[in-house]
């Protein structure tokens, strides 16, 4: 790396032009550049997807570094988000800045980021690190935060903490459209830039009878009409794009409808395949089928349709398949995904042509219409800049006066505002605690300052309401004992165990719901742990417990006492804990998804939710001082990790040995470490093959 230097206004965006590969700033940027060198005002950025919006963070991080000497965060709503950022801005300025990624481990301060100069992470983990008083953090005077349109969403809340508690740092806030930038450019006390540029052009359009008709968004008048070889809009629209050389990206309103679409383009895709593309595709399904130590019956279905040059995508997937997935579309070897919405927030994945069949999914209140801004998501992965001069975003009319509705409800739609959720109880609880566990607020008059800077208190006005809600809550949590009052209850602070529950980033109520638990019982068998995780408000949705083998499993299970069998939630709790206690009985991973329903991604990713939380409960079991706890949680959350029974545990800390090797080993009469280091190499071969025999045998020695 070479030394430090300024750098001059010219000589940044000389190296963010040569680092991209380009002359001249599009229409956006020329528009942001000045902003960016002109004072150290905050800025929100609002343009559509595509539109060169990260570029503008590049100008704003370099300019921090080389003129300000500052250090930069980059945050956003994903890991994957985070990751594909963090390896683009690595690949150009990793000669000039030293570069971190940090998205795991809440229960940290990750001193070792005090060394690096820009630092990508996910918006849990920077409030985390805000928890944790990271000492570090005072030297940010950078923080961007992309996708600031998630304000509407779950995650708002944590955005609006992390806002209110950064200190002094130059905000850098990035969105799709929005109507109400004003609103947060307010809130930030920041310039704001308004963009409807795109790199590619986009072609708004509604399928119906073979034709698709292309509507301007501006004036709702038809421009264009494409007639099509066949009438059914899938084989047609798939047969258009794989003529014309392109990818076709279809966005299903369920999982299930996702994976009947990527079923019904296989053999429509397939002959359009070349030969090479074919021998690439056969070999990359074979990693996704081997994802698994038994592949599922999702790993099959899947890899058999990466093989016809599709494939499905949605949470129920691995993560190691879905970025198999979103490699070999990158590259242009799968040729149709379809996808749930998810994949239109996540990772940058654009194709030629946008497809979505239907724009209803399912509410609280049965089919719904999705929201303008949810369309819009979708509709700019449409155009794939450096390749496509435009894109199509191309909707299904069943009937012709569906025709009509789809141009003037979406096409010529008007965006939703974003909205703050922060006053959702179980979220403002949370926070709360946090903001007082980080000494933030110490009195009501604390507390109502802070709270005032919040995105909700500047946009509604039933602020006397929201801080008679925070009282309330303040009072909940001193009913758990985590807030403690003084001086005459004027002032507050968090007590040892409220701190501690703020650090390991849990629900108060579910921390106070393992606390409770472990201090009533001195002793709890494997189900009754397996419950008490279960029961945590992290882990929902719960699976569904329809079956009457779980309600038979109630009354058999000696806490059926602690259960109402009238309330669903409770009941779905329990099937949760008997699904978690298959898992670590060895019961086979393919007939616990089809027992209990669930997806192969879904369940892991239920599996990492459980980690911490069974890590979190150990902590406050270590915490009062109840050991027995303590012990069995730390076994129980290895038993966990890899679904085994205890008698496996000193097999699985060796890399390559998995649940069902594990097995094998101990079958064979190799329970320990030392059994193994005694085993002759040869006859290990025999067990678990050569290859990992001698990688098993490498790393007893360096032990």
């Amino acid at each position: 790396m070479s030394p430090k230097k300024t750098l001059t206004k010219d000589e940044i965006i000389s190296l963010v032009k040569e680092k991209n590969g380009f002359e001249n700033f599009n229409p956006l940027q020329k528009q942001a550049i000045p902003l960016v060198f002109k004072d150290n005002k905050n800025m929100v950025v609002s343009s559509p997807t595509g539109s060169g919006k990260t570029l503008v963070f590049e100008m704003f991080c370099l300019k921090n570094f080389f003129q300000d000497n500052g250090k930069s965060i980059y945050t956003c709503p994903l890991r994957a988000l985070t990751y594909e950022h963090y390896s683009d801005f690595r690949k150009k300025y990793s000669n000039f800045l030293k570069i971190a990624i940090s998205t795991g481990d809440f229960d940290s301060s990750s001193k070792y980021l005090s060394g690096y100069d820009v630092i990508f992470t996910t918006y849990e983990k920077l409030d985390s690190l805000l928890r944790h008083k990271a000492t570090w953090l005072s030297d940010v005077s950078l923080l961007c935060i992309d996708e600031i349109h998630e304000l509407d969403s779950l995650r708002g809340p944590t955005i609006e903490m992390v806002v209110s508690k950064i200190g002094n740092a130059r905000i850098l806030a990035l969105s799709a459209t929005i109507p109400n930038i004003d609103e947060i450019s307010v809130w930030l006390n920041a310039n704001f830039i308004k963009s409807n540029y795109r790199s590619t052009k986009l072609k708004e359009g509604v399928f119906h009878s073979g034709e698709i008709f292309f509507f301007s968004p501006d004036s709702g008048k038809e421009y264009e009409r494409l007639i099509l070889k066949k009438r059914g809009f899938l084989p047609s629209l798939i047969e258009d794009t794989l003529e014309k050389k392109k990818q076709l990206l279809i966005f299903a309103n369920t999982r299930k409808n996702s994976e009947a679409y990527a079923s019904r383009a296989a053999g429509l895709v397939f002959p359009f395949l070349s030969k090479k593309e074919k021998e690439i595709l056969s070999k990359a399904s074979k990693s996704i089928r081997e994802v698994l130590e038994v592949p599922s019956h999702q790993c099959e279905k899947l890899s058999n349709l990466v093989k016809h040059g599709v494939a499905f995508h949605h949470a129920g997937l691995l993560q190691k398949q879905r970025q198999v997935i979103e490699d070999l579309f990158r590259k242009n070897h799968l040729k149709v995904i379809s996808s749930t919405p998810t994949l239109a927030a996540g990772v940058n994945l654009p194709a030629f042509r946008v497809l979505i069949p239907s724009l209803y999914r399912y509410g609280d209140f049965g089919l719904e219409k999705i929201p303008v801004r949810d369309y819009k998501q979708q509709a700019g992965r449409a155009g794939r800049i450096k390749y496509d001069h435009y894109g199509e975003v191309v909707l299904i009319a069943r009937q012709e006066e569906d025709v009509d509705f789809l141009r003037d409800n979406y096409i010529l739609g008007t965006l939703e505002r974003v909205q703050s959720k922060l006053a959702y109880e179980p979220l403002l609880r949370m926070h709360l605690l946090s903001s007082v566990a980080d000494s933030s607020i110490s009195s009501v008059e604390d507390m109502q300052n802070f709270f005032s800077k919040t995105f909700y208190f500047k946009q509604f006005s039933d602020q006397e309401r929201f801080f008679v809600k925070l009282e309330d809550l303040l009072k909940e949590l001193e009913e758990m004992s985590f807030v403690r009052f003084h001086d005459n209850r004027k002032q507050f602070h968090a007590t040892q165990i409220g701190r501690r529950v703020s650090e390991l980033y849990l629900d108060p109520l579910s921390a106070f719901m393992f606390i409770e638990t472990m201090l009533d019982f001195e002793k709890l068998y494997e189900k009754e742990y397996l419950l008490m995780l279960s029961s945590a408000s992290e882990l929902m949705p719960y699976i569904s417990a329809n079956s009457e083998a779980f309600i038979y499993e109630l009354y058999k299970s000696r806490i059926s006492k602690h259960l109402d069998l009238f309330d669903p939630l409770t009941t779905n709790k329990f099937a949760f804990s008997l699904m978690l206690y298959d898992w670590i009985q060895e019961v086979s991973e393919n007939k616990i998804l089809e027992t209990y329903k669930i997806l192969p991604g879904v369940f892991h990713s239920k599996l990492q939710i459980l980690d911490w939380l069974c890590y979190s409960a150990a902590e406050l079991a270590k915490l009062f001082g109840k050991k027995e706890h303590f012990r069995n949680l730390n076994l129980l959350r290895l038993r966990l990790k890899h679904g085994i029974k205890e008698e496996l545990s000193p097999l699985v800390f060796l890399k390559g040995i998995g649940r069902v090797r594990a097995r094998s080993l101990f079958n064979n009469r190799l329970k320990t470490i030392n059994d193994l280091k005694k085993i002759d190499v040869k006859d290990l071969e025999k067990i678990i093959g050569e290859k990992l025999a001698n990688k098993i045998k490498e790393q007893i020695r360096t032990r």
